[in-house]
């Protein structure tokens, strides 16, 4: 990737941990819990804060701070029976922002989004499809960051990106020894009112198959198919194709589970193959997850791979820590190598007082080093419900950012917002 996408690739990490720091900004995850109920059911959300930052860009030589006064609107519309439920929800936001990034970041309307969902079940299958649209601010921090698949999208410059496209997944065969799902999706990226050569237009299609294989009650082997293109309109290197094959077999135990897993993923670049074997252990109080593997990589390199996971339950709360390391592609289908660490606290104060706490920290090593750095990042924030409707939501945020490339920038975060949610049943 370009010099312009490594710098703001690991402002999106931020949103990551923005995220993941239990609920510092209010509202953001809130729409999609849903009660289970049948039944029609309207829910509205309004969300209205004010964000400080000391240098939101991240900049290396720091242009200045950032305030943003901002309101976001959501909603979620569910209708449900027994067998089947179709759910719509949606969000837009109204901005005011001041200070450095005030040239980057429009004011007025922003960041628009909406999904739709449908789910139908039998007794032996299941049928679920998702459509999603959502826009964003090219020179936001805000733009989508997915841990999981190391899609790090934030980019610079202004302008417009939509994001849009569809799941469908097929479950046959849910409660015989023998399962299979079937499942397709597509995501396209277009952007818009920019400059920049590096904000290309992208399309990525993918199909799946997996197999479940029930050997006996405390046993399950499961097979995962899968093929993906991804092609960037502005790349000449055209198209590429990801197929990966995926082997699992699981073993319940009384006091956990055994894995052992095999994978395959051949890319324009080579084949990769991992190989790993975990083991979870649960008590009352802990619960450990541990795995060690060796990934072959493209280029014939050997690495170890693994994961350690502790969760501790306290009497009104949770302590949690995981350190992971992984070879795996990147949003270009390019390979890299991810180590993460996160820490976690969280606690309930008081009835209607809440308190969390965490750190994360990622380092990512790619093919090409001039790709490499790190980014870190410390939360704390407080939740207190005002009222049955009204709560309130206070975070700190300290983020560091050590770039290959540009350097080394950090930023300092006050983030201060109420919410109020109205729902509505039949």
């Amino acid at each position: 990737m370009h010099a312009a996408r490594r710098q703001a690739a690991w402002r999106a990490l931020s949103l990551s941990a923005r995220l993941s720091a239990c609920l510092v900004v209010a509202g953001m995850a809130s729409a999609q819990a849903v009660p289970d109920d049948d039944g029609p059911l309207l829910r509205f959300g309004l969300t209205t804060g004010v964000t400080a930052s000391s240098n939101r860009g991240l900049d290396t030589d720091s242009l200045g701070s950032t305030t943003e006064l901002t309101s976001r609107l959501d909603f979620l519309m569910r209708f449900a029976t027994p067998i089947q439920a179709l759910e719509l929800s949606g969000d837009l936001g109204l901005r005011s922002v001041s200070g450095a990034e005030a040239g980057s970041l429009p004011s007025g309307l922003y960041d628009p989004a909406l999904t739709l969902g449908y789910d139908r079940q039998s007794r032996d299958a299941r049928l679920d499809v998702d459509l999603f649209l959502r826009e964003r601010d090219v020179s936001s921090s805000e733009l989508q960051f997915d841990p999981d698949a190391a899609d790090f999208d934030l980019l610079e410059d202004t302008g417009t990106q939509r994001r849009f496209g569809a799941d469908v997944a097929l479950e046959l065969r849910r409660r015989a020894p023998f399962g299979i799902t079937l499942s397709a999706g597509y995501t396209g990226l277009r952007y818009s009112d920019t400059d920049d050569p590096d904000l290309t237009d992208q399309d990525r299609f993918r199909v799946g198959a997996r197999f479940r294989l029930d050997l006996n009650p405390a046993t399950q082997a499961t097979l995962n198919a899968r093929f993906s293109t991804f092609e960037d309109f502005g790349d000449t290197e055209g198209r590429r194709d990801t197929f990966s094959l995926d082997g699992t077999l699981r073993r319940s135990m009384t006091n956990g589970s055994a894995t052992l897993r095999a994978n395959a993923t051949d890319t324009e670049d080579g084949t990769r193959y991992t190989l790993s074997a975990g083991r979870t252990l649960e008590t009352e109080l802990w619960e450990v997850t541990g795995v060690l593997g060796l990934t072959r990589g493209v280029d014939g390199t050997v690495d170890p791979t693994g994961e350690l996971g502790l969760t501790r339950a306290l009497p009104n709360g949770e302590l949690t820590a995981s350190l992971a390391r992984s070879v795996r592609s990147n949003t270009d289908d390019e390979e890299q190598e991810v180590t993460t660490l996160r820490l976690g606290y969280a606690t309930q104060l008081t009835p209607l007082t809440a308190f969390n706490a965490s750190y994360a920290f990622t380092d990512r090593d790619a093919a090409d080093d001039g790709d490499d750095g790190s980014f870190s990042v410390l939360s704390v924030g407080v939740q207190h419900s005002l009222t049955r409707d009204w709560s309130l939501n206070v975070g700190l945020q300290h983020r560091i950012n050590d770039d290959a490339t540009s350097g080394k920038a950090s930023d300092s975060q006050l983030s201060i917002t109420v919410r109020r949610s109205l729902l509505v049943r039949r």
